[in-house]
């Protein structure tokens, strides 16, 4: 189980225990202009950016948005006070003069923060009371630039519905217990205990059997304060859309965009697919009432701002496109004798047939974790598949392709490059954030804005390495150093290797390289 060290009780439930905080790569701004630019808007450029987190917590998400973008303003709010001192001292721990904490109530804060392009609420919607909420909504009203987009994230229904099946008994058990470890040692215990007693073969059985197996999964800190905060409650989309009108906001889109259906299937989607795309709303709650979703990231801007609803009419030209996707040499579909399988990261296959759509593919694969700018790929993929005499029409084909691999998630887009490196340099460098955290913990913060976990205690310090000052043949020898003192300490235990290898260094870098923790 997670960090659950301060017993304390305090005023705050956020001092008490401290919540995990990491990046969330569906809030990074550079994510929510590529939306919304699709949707006709003109979003602030990364470059130049205001951004505002209500909720931010130890800066987990706002700190690499500040590394990342040194001519960026950036600004994060949350009540919890040892949650903004470790902010503060991260940040400055790192130097950083572009990004600012404060302990302050959300219900205190004012026009006086100024306008903001990027206004982020993480998990704070559906666990704060409903003054807080109201307040919440207005200020994206008060301080959100003519331009600009506001996120916010939230318990859904109906599919919560379920999980409070749950979260009933664990509160009803816990319900006179104050103390944060023995509320979640009781409540694990009561879950368990009424799970297996009820009847498997009815629905109620069967909901409540498959969530007390999840819970299982759920660290202390997060079912603290996700499951036994009793004030906690979960909003259809059109109930949090009402709330939002009369502070003059209006849906952009979900944070899933173009994917927002894609929990839809066979049925499903033929009742999606009767929605006009003029009534989005309708589209998006109606996909709730199939799928169940239990969770809605949610965008918002203001009402004046015409959009520009789905993607009639849509073009890559002005995007870079990337996709984690390989290749699979020598699978062939008997049907298809002239198709090529590619395995994209989530597991789903796919047979592709147009030359120039693997073309496109293969070079996606060589270049990720970076992206690579529209123009680029098509010249690359005309020029590797040989091309026809009507070059106008080959282009036509593959964008058709590529927009079909698009809307199923599978490839992303986005207006600017990654700042990150893809090649491995002679003397390679891993982000300054990610150095830091290896030395403190398995997860580190990639150059794409995800939290990434680094597999064991070697890897861990071979990032550490990772400084820019090493050739391969030094980082060799440095972990070798690393190893030989950690055995000769006793610290060593029968899991770690005694020497590493040329071949093993070359392989870490690799895998360093993948996760996207090289910096450019």
């Amino acid at each position: 189980m997670n960090d659950m060290a301060t017993r304390d009780l305090a005023t705050n439930p956020y001092d008490a225990v401290a919540y995990p905080g990491h990046a969330f790569s569906q809030t990074h701004p550079a994510h929510l202009a590529t939306i919304a630019h699709i949707h006709g808007m003109t979003p602030a450029p990364t470059a130049t950016m205001r951004v505002l987190e209500l909720g931010c917590g130890s800066g987990g998400n706002l700190i690499p948005m500040a590394l990342q973008c040194p001519g960026a303003q950036l600004v994060g709010i949350d009540l919890s006070g040892r949650a903004i001192a470790r902010a503060k001292a991260e940040a400055a721990e790192l130097g950083l003069s572009n990004v600012s904490f404060e302990q302050r109530d959300i219900m205190a804060v004012t026009t006086g923060l100024g306008q903001f392009d990027y206004i982020i609420v993480h998990g704070v919607y559906s666990w704060v009371p409903q003054p807080v909420r109201e307040r919440i909504l207005a200020l994206f009203g008060e301080l959100l630039a003519p331009q600009g987009i506001a996120y916010v994230s939230y318990n859904a229904l109906p599919g919560c519905r379920l999980r409070d099946l749950a979260r009933d008994v664990m509160l009803f058990e816990t319900r006179e217990i104050d103390d944060p470890l023995e509320k979640v040692r009781v409540a694990r215990a009561a879950i368990k205990r009424f799970a297996e007693a009820t009847d498997a073969e009815t629905f109620y059985g069967v909901a409540l059997r498959e969530r007390a197996k999840q819970i299982e999964d759920i660290p202390d800190n997060v079912l603290y304060h996700d499951d036994l905060n009793p004030g906690a409650r979960a909003f259809a989309l059109h109930e949090v859309l009402a709330a939002a009108e009369p502070h003059g906001l209006q849906f952009l889109s979900e944070t899933s965009f173009p994917n927002n259906f894609g929990g839809a299937r066979g049925p499903a989607q033929q009742v999606l697919n009767a929605i006009p795309i003029s009534e989005p709303l309708r589209q998006e709650q109606a996909l709730d009432l199939l799928i169940g979703r239990c969770f809605r990231q949610t965008l918002l801007c203001r009402a004046d701002v015409a959009l520009h609803r789905g993607l009639a009419g849509f073009s890559f030209a002005p995007y870079h496109l990337a996709a984690n996707v390989q290749e699979e040499e020598g699978k062939v579909d008997e049907k298809r004798p002239g198709a090529a399988s590619f395995l994209f990261a989530d597991g789903v296959r796919l047979a592709v047939d147009l030359p120039a759509a693997k073309a496109a593919l293969r070079a996606l694969g060589r270049t990720w974790p970076g992206n690579i700018r529209y123009d680029e790929l098509v010249a690359l993929a005309l020029q590797e598949a040989g091309g026809g005499s009507d070059r106008e029409r080959e282009i036509e084909r593959l964008n058709e392709a590529l927009t079909a691999i698009y809307r199923a998630g599978l490839i992303e887009i986005g207006l600017e490059p990654h700042r990150l490196a893809t090649r491995i340099s002679e003397r390679p460098v891993a982000s300054l954030l990610a150095r830091r955290q290896a030395l403190a913990s398995h997860e580190v913060t990639d150059l794409r804005h995800r939290a990434v976990a680094l597999d064991g205690v070697v890897v861990r310090k071979f990032v550490s390495l990772l400084d820019g000052t090493r050739t391969p043949a030094m980082l060799l020898d440095a972990l070798n150093a690393f190893l030989s003192e950690a055995h000769k300490s006793g610290r060593g235990g029968p899991a770690l290797p005694k020497e590493a290898t040329a071949a093993e260094v070359d392989m870490h870098l690799r895998d360093v390289a993948r996760l996207a923790l090289l910096a450019g």
